[in-house]
């Protein structure tokens, strides 16, 4: 995760700063967490292959896991044992079924609803700062979880399989050529 998150925060320009931001802004975001929360949900549970992935009656418990996210990001230390819980939870996307499709749309529109609130409720400049740090720090997120997805899923097919990770990349590299003649032969 390390070398990942590294990178991770190299490109997408995050800078401690954003932690302390945040930080600054952790009582505003509070009170925009429920209808962020809601809206998130709503969405999912509107989209049929979403709302596939939960449970029947779970979702006051998600709505309570993504509010505990939410407020962690805002109130929190962005130190290396958050970072690495963010790496966990693409982990648990791979247990959930959670494709890395839903995940990035899901992402993108909670950063639509946090750009939308610093629009409605800060002058513009402050409204660019805790966007920015906002967008900046779920970025990285996202990119930790998409990694800890596929890293996840390929540590399980080794582990399962007895693969190592050397012939697994050979077997990928032999089919994406494969898919790409396909894709490059239809188009």
């Amino acid at each position: 995760m390390e070398i990942k998150l590294q990178d991770l925060i190299q490109l997408t320009g995050y800078v401690e700063d954003d932690a302390v931001v945040l930080n600054d802004h952790a009582k505003l975001i509070a009170n925009w967490v429920p209808s962020i929360v809601q809206e998130f949900y709503d969405a999912l549970f509107a989209y049929e292959p979403a709302r596939k992935i939960f449970n029947e009656g779970e979702r006051p418990a998600r709505e309570e896991t993504l509010r505990l996210w939410l407020t962690s990001l805002a109130g929190g230390s962005h130190d290396k044992s958050f970072w690495h819980q963010q790496w966990v939870v693409g982990l648990v996307h791979v247990k959930r079924h959670v494709g890395n499709s839903l995940m990035l749309s899901m992402n993108s529109r909670i950063q639509l609803l946090v750009l939308n609130k610093c629009l409605e409720e800060l002058p513009g400049p402050e409204a660019v700062r805790l966007f920015t740090a906002f967008k900046r720090t779920t970025d990285v997120i996202t990119g930790l979880i998409a990694e800890g997805y596929h890293q996840g899923y390929r540590e399980t097919v080794e582990e399962m399989t007895g693969m190592k990770g050397g012939l697994l990349d050979r077997m990928a590299d032999v089919a994406v050529d494969r898919l790409l003649e396909k894709a490059r032969s239809e188009g």
